[in-house]
């Protein structure tokens, strides 16, 4: 036998033998695999260990071994098992796979990147491995990894939205908005119906408080998905802050009906509520909540409402309840003190702030409001060394500086100090009516009138006006000294008509010293002064119209802002469909326009009449009048129009334009303790036998949602200026 026949029978022979050997430990697998379906671990167990005798390269029982170990929780005899694999096969794509998430299901993250890195070594563009690694190194906090592993991935697979959103969330983590987006994006162009990148769109919007992009992404999502409750809250919450009210509160509601004991939806309906001026259905809301949860937050809320509808009381319990709850929250007895203010209780308020400060030594607002009560109680020595406290803090601290300032020119002490400060406050706030006033009484305190009279004057006629009386009282005292008794006369007039005490004994010694006549030429300005304080209201009429031919009863509604100046609601009538005129500061507007056309040329100039009394035309027309007088009544005439004054109220109770029509005022209702509305009018008119009677039936304060669908809005300034005045 020659040497090649004997080779090639050595070879047959082992591969007999290795065939042999192959095919049991096979069989032997096949016998594991179905007792493991079985659920026998013990016999599987031994079974696959029998395999690997006959075959030690069986990579798969291995494979199989490893895991049931390592369910077993013998995780160190699965490492070993995968240890031998790495050393029998290292260098193969498939068993570095398995390694990878073997690894990561047993936890050794460095031992499955390590494996993964190795597959990509073997095989560059395995996208399986680019994966797992782009998703280990981003749970595991490597964002810069995770990122490349991802844009890798991206470049092999550019059609894969799930890749461009994976992208995005890494993107996002590492601060790269607009990236993120970009890749969102992309996943809604490959996936239009791909929502979550919607809602990620909408996450990053929140957080650059771009609320009006969040919310076109928060609108998609609902298209499609109307009914999901936490992207309603969501959408809601986007409104709020978008002060978009009024969509807020539809969203919410709707949340609500979805899920009506949500609180989270109550929370958010509740503040929504207040910036609609619909304080009552915020406590509604937060008494809910209340009920329903014992939240030391809504407790609290729950009391500052109470308090805004001056239900002190009320609200006193229940901040006291969140105090309760929360015994060490410095704001709750922050909001306490306040409320104590409010009732006038300074001992009570002294109490509750001085324990919000023992809370949170660095409170600025508590300690402010606690230098007032202490200034209150007549305690100036701490009150003085508080404010001068936090002015040495912040330096530019105007609501410390201002009220100290105030507090020694009334005392008229140290006044070189209080003009220092309160210059600076002024150059800081030159607009602001409460700053202007304390400068204008420390100029009355040292004697420099002219210039206290110039700051009075810009604090009374600044906008927003402040409706405070104690701003009239300081122009009365400013004009004595300057002899200008007529000017004092209207200024102590007007406080009184405030509320102020001090002006009614005052307005008594001035009046003695003026004639009639020069108390007429400014009474027309204390007329005027009541409808100056009005901010809004929302009222409506009985009205009887009576002509030569019929006589009917209807409703009219009047809606009034400074905003808006006047909004008439005239309903269907007498064929006339129903219709709103807005009387603004320049024109007379319909809505709907073609209402215009139903009225006649004496209609029109009686609703231009009205017009000119409302948009303050008037003002400029009283001072240049000619006055006379009648027993109380004081009549004021100029180019057609007549205006009568009652000199003992002030009020006017008769306008009149010849040849037009007459407006008769018989009695006033208070809106507020400073400012009234006619109550009861008639409108005639002089050319034809039409009269209309009006009777105030319901009267107050409109809320926002008022004047919501009003397209005449044309000065949104509303407020009131702030420090110690």
């Amino acid at each position: 036998m020659n040497k090649v026949v004997l080779i090639i029978s050595i070879l047959f022979f082992c591969f007999n033998i290795l065939y042999a050997s192959n095919y049991q430990g096979y069989k032997i697998y096949l016998e594991g695999l179905l007792s493991a379906k079985k659920g026998d671990v013990q016999k599987t167990i031994q079974l696959y260990e029998k395999t690997l005798s006959y075959d030690k390269a069986a990579i798969p029982a291995y494979e199989d071994l490893a895991y049931i170990y390592l369910r077993k929780g013998d995780g160190q005899k699965a490492l070993d098992i995968a240890k031998k694999m790495q050393d029998m096969d290292g260098e193969s794509v498939r068993t570095n796979l398995f390694l990878g998430t073997f690894y990561l299901n047993a936890n050794q993250l460095d031992l499955a990147t390590k494996s993964w890195k190795k597959v990509l070594e073997l095989d560059p563009k395995n996208e399986t491995a680019t994966v797992y690694l782009a998703t280990v190194y981003s749970s595991d906090n490597k964002l810069k990894e995770s990122l490349d592993y991802w844009e890798q991935y991206l470049k092999q697979q550019p059609e894969s939205s799930e890749g461009y959103f994976q992208l995005g969330v890494v993107q996002e983590k590492l601060g790269l908005n607009e990236e993120a987006i970009k890749s969102y994006n992309k996943v809604n162009e490959l996936k239009p119906d791909a929502r979550e990148a919607y809602l990620s769109r909408a996450r990053i919007y929140e957080s650059q408080k771009d609320f009006k992009s969040a919310i076109k992404e928060y609108e998609k999502y609902i298209e499609v998905y109307p009914d999901n409750i936490s992207i309603l809250i969501y959408l809601g919450k986007c409104y709020f802050e978008e002060k978009k009210y009024k969509e807020a509160e539809d969203v919410l509601l709707k949340a609500k009906k979805i899920a009506p004991n949500n609180l989270t939806v109550y929370y958010l309906l509740g503040m929504n509520y207040e910036k609609r001026g619909n304080v009552n259905k915020s406590i509604d809301c937060y008494e809910f909540i209340t009920k329903n949860e014992k939240s030391p937050a809504a407790f609290a809320r729950l009391g500052y409402y109470y308090a805004l509808i001056l239900k002190f009381d009320i609200a006193q319990q229940k901040i006291q309840q969140a105090i309760d709850l929360e015994p060490l929250n410095p704001e709750f007895h922050y909001l306490a003190g306040l409320n104590y203010i409010d009732k006038k209780d300074f001992v009570s308020a002294k109490k509750e702030l001085e324990e919000s400060l023992v809370l949170k030594p660095d409170f600025n607002d508590a300690n402010f409001y606690l230098a007032m009560v202490n200034d209150k109680l007549d305690n100036f020595e701490e009150t003085e060394e508080i404010l001068l406290e936090l002015i040495e803090k912040n330096p530019k601290n105007v609501k410390a500086m201002n009220y100290l300032g105030y507090c020694y020119a009334d005392r008229n002490i140290k006044l070189d100090k209080a003009e220092k400060l309160l210059n600076d406050v002024v150059s800081l706030y030159p607009n602001d009516p409460a700053f202007l006033d304390s400068l204008a009484w420390l100029y009355y305190r040292i004697g420099k009138y002219q210039q206290a009279e110039k700051n009075i004057f810009k604090a009374i006629v600044t906008e927003p006006r402040l409706l405070d009386s104690t701003l009239y009282d300081h122009f009365g005292d400013i004009s004595v000294e300057l002899n200008k008794l007529p000017q004092a006369w209207l200024a102590y007039s007007v406080a009184t008509d405030m509320g102020s005490k001090t002006s009614k004994e005052k307005i008594k010694l001035v009046s003695d010293k003026i004639t009639s006549e020069q108390q007429n030429k400014v009474l027309n300005e204390r007329a005027l002064h009541n409808f100056i304080r009005i901010v809004s209201f929302n009222a409506s009429y009985s009205v009887t119209i009576k002509t030569s031919k019929i006589k009917t009863k209807m409703f009219m509604s009047l809606l009034f802002s400074k905003g808006i100046v006047l909004r008439a609601s005239f309903p269907s009538k007498l064929t006339m469909p129903a219709f709103n005129v807005f009387f603004t500061k320049d024109d007379v507007v319909f809505e709907p326009k073609t209402a215009e056309s139903f009225l006649n040329d004496d209609t029109r100039q009686m609703l231009d009449f009205v017009n000119f009394i409302t948009s303050g035309n008037i003002i400029t027309l009283l001072q240049q009048a000619q006055i006379s007088q009648k027993g109380s009544k004081v009549t004021y005439k100029k180019d057609g129009y007549v205006i009568v004054i009652n000199k003992k109220t002030g009020e006017i109770i008769k306008v009149e334009k010849e040849g037009l029509c007459t407006i008769k005022i018989l009695s006033y209702k208070n809106l507020t303790s400073m400012t009234k509305i006619p109550s009861k009018l008639i409108f005639k008119s002089l050319k034809d036998n039409f009269e209309c009677d009006l009777i105030l039936k319901k009267l107050g304060f409109p809320t926002s949602n008022d004047f919501e669908n009003n397209r005449i809005i044309t000065d949104e300034n509303a407020g009131t200026g702030t420090g110690k005045n």
